[in-house]
């Protein structure tokens, strides 16, 4: 009997809450701004601190949602989320949250937060996707939990 091996891929998209977490850092940063202060160093420097990791994190977002390399891919024991390969081994959890509309995290092992690249939807056939997930994860010792996701860029 001729054995070939398990791989499957999914389209899959970034979450809803990211669309609403740049536009909120967009208008904390377009506000900043124009409360800039000119003549006290001390309120410069610390708002120009901030107003600098707001700029950052506004383009890391930025990027994580242009990206056109949205692909998910399980293998027997291995899950690659957008050429980001992870053993089984290495995952400690995966998070589902929402009931209607789910958004996917994995966390790590060792980590406190869901990384932001390992954050998503499926981008079609969500429930059949979810399940199909769930099946794998279970196949390969992988705890499913139904909460929250706090992610870390």
């Amino acid at each position: 009997m001729n054995h070939q091996p398990f791989s499957k891929t999914y389209k899959i998209k970034i979450p809803r809450s990211m669309y609403v977490q740049i536009s909120a850092t967009g208008l904390q940063l377009i506000i900043l701004l124009t409360i800039f202060p000119k003549n006290k160093l001390w309120e410069f420097v610390f708002l120009g601190g901030f107003v600098i990791f707001m700029l950052v994190y506004f383009i890391l977002l930025l990027n994580r949602i242009l990206k056109r390399n949205n692909e998910l891919e399980l293998t027997e024991d291995k899950i690659t989320v957008n050429q980001i390969e992870l053993s089984s081994e290495d995952i400690e959890k995966i998070i589902i949250e929402g009931y209607f509309v789910e958004s996917v995290g994995i966390k790590l092992r060792g980590k406190k937060l869901v990384k932001m690249n390992l954050h998503f939807r499926f981008k079609n056939d969500e429930e059949r996707s979810v399940n199909e997930l769930k099946q794998w994860a279970a196949a390969n010792g992988i705890q499913v939990t139904n909460r929250k996701i706090y992610r870390w860029m």
